[in-house]
């Protein structure tokens, strides 16, 4: 598995990526939902793990998309 990371790390970088931001608009709870954690009382809360994610997903797509067409080295 870590070979297959390494030789084609921009397309798992583009499915991390699909997936946070995928995450993010959808208002995914497995991803989203603070509760359960110790910052749960966070007053950034949900929409600020939305952002978050959604700010995460969108550099790792624009990074993913830069690897690809570089050549990935």
């Amino acid at each position: 598995m870590m070979e297959w990371i390494q030789e084609h790390g921009e397309l798992a970088l583009l499915t991390a990526g699909a997936v946070c931001l995928a995450g993010a608009v959808r208002n995914w709870n497995w991803l989203c939902d603070p509760s359960g954690t110790r910052d749960a009382q966070s007053p950034f809360g949900r929409g600020g793990r939305q952002l978050a994610f959604g700010t995460l997903g969108a550099a790792l797509l624009v990074i993913g998309v830069w690897l690809l067409f570089k050549g990935g080295r």
